[in-house]
């Protein structure tokens, strides 16, 4: 079977399975043959489950008294990042899929210019280099001082914020990993066996869980728990795309606000965050971040005086 084909379907059972919680065999089989021209047989079903479980790490659970799979709420970060994966790689494969013509294209689908695209060019490159533990050489260039660096770094990780992309590594002679825009990057190429070891680097690297966005030394570094007010229906945006993985909301139907939970470390990007709420939400705990917040806003305001 074609690869694509497969991945698609383990995609859609992944989706079935987070919007149906506790879906059944039979179930899912009727959904897929919904999308699916092929008729899925329950050891094929079972044999892509066992897949998403054992090669792409994903918590399935079985509960045999209700029939039924259910997705471990603990790692609905893991399921969020799978989707959003396969839906860049289902991008990927509609440009592929014999859409020749760009120019009427071009009136039927408006990219932003600054946006997902920006040196994308470069994933493939970088993941390689990644996968066969490869250093990699570039020119880095700093908008603000209007200059060009060399850098030759070890890569450990690919991120992506805010629709640009970023390689993250430890750059020859240091001991800290630092955080590089693909946009800014210009000849890049591999530079010999890394030196480093990827687990000496590991609890750097889990720090951007615990933030929104890139920067992970903000104020004292420490998680937070953080409480805003933010209206019913703003609500709506704020769970079709979270800020952070932690997040948690509380709403009654009828009330005008609900309450969104964060654990997390508040950096700069969080902060951005919010202030673009504008009057939708607001910062109730902790006190320092609310004062914090508030200060930020007397400051924008004397720019409107």
């Amino acid at each position: 079977m074609d690869n694509y084909k497969l991945i698609e379907r383990l995609n859609r059972i992944v989706r079935y399975l987070k919007d149906y919680p506790g879906i059944s065999k039979r179930e899912l089989l009727a959904k897929l043959a919904e999308s699916d021209r092929e008729e899925i047989t329950i050891r094929t079903l079972e044999r892509d489950i066992k897949n998403l479980r054992e090669r792409f790490y994903l918590e399935i659970n079985y509960n045999r008294a209700k029939n039924g799979y259910f997705l471990n709420p603990e790692f609905q970060h893991d399921v969020d990042e799978w989707i959003r994966f396969m839906e860049f790689a289902e991008l990927g494969q509609f440009f592929r899929s014999g859409l020749t013509d760009f120019k009427s294209f071009g009136k039927l689908v408006q990219l932003h210019q600054t946006s997902f695209f920006l040196g994308i060019e470069l994933l493939k490159p970088i993941v390689l280099a990644i996968r066969h533990k490869q250093n990699i050489q570039f020119l880095h260039i700093n908008y603000w001082e209007e200059t060009e660096k060399p850098y030759t770094i070890g890569p450990l990780m690919i991120r992506e914020y805010l629709n640009r992309w970023y390689v993250i590594g430890v750059p020859q002679g240091k001991k800290e990993i630092r955080t590089f825009g693909l946009d800014r990057i210009k000849e890049l190429q591999t530079a010999g066996s890394m030196e480093i070891k990827t687990n000496d680097f590991e609890k750097q690297l889990e720090q951007f869980n615990k933030i929104v966005g890139l920067n992970f030394n903000a104020g004292d570094g420490k998680l937070k728990i953080i409480s805003l007010r933010v209206y019913y229906k703003h609500l709506k945006y704020l769970q079709s795309l979270p800020l952070h993985h932690s997040q948690k909301i509380d709403w009654a139907p009828g009330e005008t606000h609900g309450t969104v939970k964060y654990h997390l470390i508040p950096n700069y990007e969080f902060k951005v965050q919010i202030l673009k709420m504008g009057n939708l939400g607001e910062v109730i705990s902790p006190a320092e971040l609310r004062q914090e917040i508030k200060q930020m806003l007397k400051e924008t305001l004397r720019f409107y005086q």
